[in-house]
This record gives C-alpha cells, structure tokens and sequence, in this order.
C-alpha cells in the first residue's frame, strides 16, 4: 500500500462527549476529499461507533485512557483507523444483530453497521488493545 497523502491523527480521553470532535474531524477530510454527503455520513457514523466501542467496551470509559483516531487520505480511498488499549475481543465472536434471538437486544450494532458502510474493515487483536481498520474508496461521479 502507498503512504497516504495526508495523515491527521485524534487522540481522545474515553469520554462519550468527544465523539463530535471525532465525527467532525472525519466528515471535514471526507468532504476535502471529494466524497458525496452520504459517504461522508456513513464515514462518520463508522468513526464514532469504533470509537465508541473503544470507551465504553474496551475502556469502560476510563477517560485516563486514550482512544486514537488515524485518519487517513489517498487518492482513491479514506482509511479510518481506531486504536483502543483495552483487553480485546474476538471480532468473530460478537452475535449477529439481524438473527430473530438478538433483535432485541439494546446493544451489539455498532461493528455490523460499519461492515455493512464501509469497503473493508479489519479487526486486529494487539498484545495491548484493538485496532479496527476501516476503507472507504472514493467512488468519483462523472
């Protein structure tokens, strides 16, 4: 993979009211980018809910501990990556939301709404925490 043209790099207590500075953040790169205001929708909806799932599931929203937030810009795609510091999980693990048994539970959307919005996403188990890696590719219209 080439290096990316522009780097911005978010480091957030695990506090739920930083969110906005998150998806902000996000939209704002996705706009510069060229995406339409959908994609730039569904860019920051993925961001807060990794993020979101690194302080309230990973962190338990100790907000000692940093949830960091690497935005990345290449010509043809943005990648999104969320590092937590928590004990982590097993992505493949997590219930599937859309079976009848968990249609009712209050929690456990957030990582299939991002699959179901972003090109790519990669769930990688550290010695020290989590890292979700989310692409969206840049789909220029005519």
């Amino acid at each position: 993979m080439t290096d990316p043209q522009e780097v911005e790099l978010l480091r957030i207590p695990s506090s739920l009211d930083r969110l906005e500075q998150v998806d902000t953040a996000v939209e704002r790169m996705a706009r510069a980018m060229g995406f339409d205001e959908g994609a730039c929708a569904d860019l920051g909806i993925c961001a807060t809910e990794a993020a979101t799932n690194a302080i309230l599931h990973a962190h338990r929203e100790n907000a000692g501990l940093t949830v960091e937030i690497r935005l990345e810009r290449y010509p043809d795609r943005m990648r999104i990556v969320v590092r937590d510091h928590g004990p982590g999980f097993q992505a493949e693990t997590v219930p599937d939301p859309t079976l009848p048994e968990n249609l009712l539970r209050l929690g456990g959307r957030g990582l299939h709404v991002i699959r179901a919005l972003m090109d790519d996403v990669q769930v990688r188990l550290l010695p020290d925490g989590v890292q979700v890696v989310m692409t969206k590719n840049l789909i220029r219209q005519p």
